[in-house]
């Protein structure tokens, strides 16, 4: 019997149910999948995964509490800080299409840098992006950063570079995606409609 990935397990998904960010992580994932995808349940495995607290780039002060991927790449996570055992901060992760992004706002990304400020634009060097994928991240502790986040127009930028990564074919991490948070997410996507 093959030995279930830590990020994939219930209890991992239990885990991360307990952080106080947790509804916010499930809104984040479920406005991704509505993006980015028609019929997102439809998608899961073959197109998307998602990890409960996996653990790249994980240290004692700093932890992924999931990670979304499309196809080979990841394209969303949020990272908790903590020091001496207290949560003291968030980094959500986004990529998109820098061209959807641009076209839609009508602004270079240095031009989208000055307006966004607190939200720190920066083109990936990721293979699998094909030179059109750009990083969007921003800490909660930054005040006024999540609304300059979310004036972005994200919802148009995020589709063409999923709908690129899917051609990419499905993605290496079948192994570390996590059901049971998956199925919480899509159920959440549904109540939304």
């Amino acid at each position: 019997m093959a030995t279930i990935q830590p990020s994939a397990s219930d209890e991992n998904f239990a885990t991360l149910q307990q952080d106080p960010f947790f509804d916010v992580v499930t809104d984040l994932i479920s406005g991704y999948l509505a993006d980015a995808f028609d019929d997102p349940a439809g998608g899961e495995v073959d197109r998307w995964t998602l990890s409960a607290l996996p653990s790249t780039e994980s240290s004692a002060e700093r932890q992924r509490l999931f990670t979304l991927n499309v196809g080979p790449m990841e394209v969303l996570f949020v990272e908790r800080f903590t020091e001496g055992g207290e949560v003291v901060d968030y980094r959500t992760a986004l990529y998109v299409s820098a061209s959807a992004l641009t076209a839609e706002t009508g602004c270079s990304l240095d031009e989208l840098a000055l307006r966004a400020p607190l939200v720190r634009i920066q083109p990936t060097p990721m293979e699998s992006a094909g030179g059109d994928g750009v990083l969007l991240d921003w800490f909660l502790s930054d005040e006024g950063a999540d609304e300059q986040f979310f004036e972005l127009p994200l919802d148009k930028a995020t589709r063409p570079l999923a709908e690129h990564l899917v051609t990419k074919g499905r993605g290496p991490y079948a192994q570390y995606h996590n059901r049971s948070f998956a199925a919480h997410v899509l159920a959440q996507e549904t109540t939304d409609e």
